[in-house]
């Protein structure tokens, strides 16, 4: 599990970018009941969780003498410079269930893809569930072993969810997660001479000059 530490945060609205040039990130932990903490991470610490945090890391935040688990919600960038503005931390609560979203996993090789038949399409890359955090898994593997032709998919009612959790749209339920799709093949294109057009590579003949007849 990720640990990190965060301070308390003096600097609120505009005057929190001048944390940015003292080595500090910006960042705000809320929680389900609507509370809310601005709070300040070093720069360093802030890079390196930004980079290994996923939509299901479980990080130890301590904030003085307190430690709670949460999840990064949001991560703000600077659209030219991509230097993190300001992170969101969602404080979990452990003891109710919480919408996640968890990403699939692929296992397994496709015969139709070792065998050069098709090739895979990721159409659904993760799905949202509600389960406590005792129930919660990092990732859903999903296996296409059995994928040995084109037009097979394999769907979200293929897979079954771990124990406790709940699928959040049931609409999903017939969505597809993974598929095999034909290799297109090039087409040769024959290009039909017009007639009486020139042949390329072809000389023409020189056409014959007829000789002046004298008087």
């Amino acid at each position: 599990m990720e640990t990190i530490t965060l301070e308390k945060r003096e600097l609120l609205g505009k005057k929190s970018q001048n944390l940015l040039a003292q080595g500090f990130i910006p960042a705000v932990v809320y929680n389900a009941k609507g509370d809310s903490t601005n709070l300040q991470i070093n720069a360093s610490a802030g890079k390196k969780l930004v980079r290994v945090a996923t939509s299901t890391t479980i990080i130890e935040v301590k904030i003085g003498e307190k430690t709670i688990k949460a999840l990064v919600k949001d991560v703000d960038l600077n659209p030219v410079t991509e230097e993190i503005r300001h992170i969101a931390f969602f404080e979990i609560d452990e003891s109710k269930e919480m919408v996640f979203s968890i990403p699939f996993e692929i296992i397994g090789i496709s015969p139709a893809v070792k065998n050069n038949l098709g090739i895979l399409v990721k159409v659904l890359s993760d799905i949202d569930v509600r389960c406590k955090l005792a129930d919660l898994v990092p990732s859903i593997s999903v296996d296409i072993s059995g994928l040995d032709h084109p037009g097979q998919i394999i769907g979200v009612h293929d897979i079954k969810l771990p124990e406790g959790m709940e699928l959040i749209n049931k609409d999903l339920e017939q969505a597809t997660i993974v598929t095999i799709t034909e290799i297109q093949k090039e087409e040769e294109v024959v290009v039909t001479p017009v007639e009486g057009a020139p042949v390329e590579g072809a000389v023409a003949a020189e056409a014959p000059v007829e000789e002046a007849k004298t008087k």
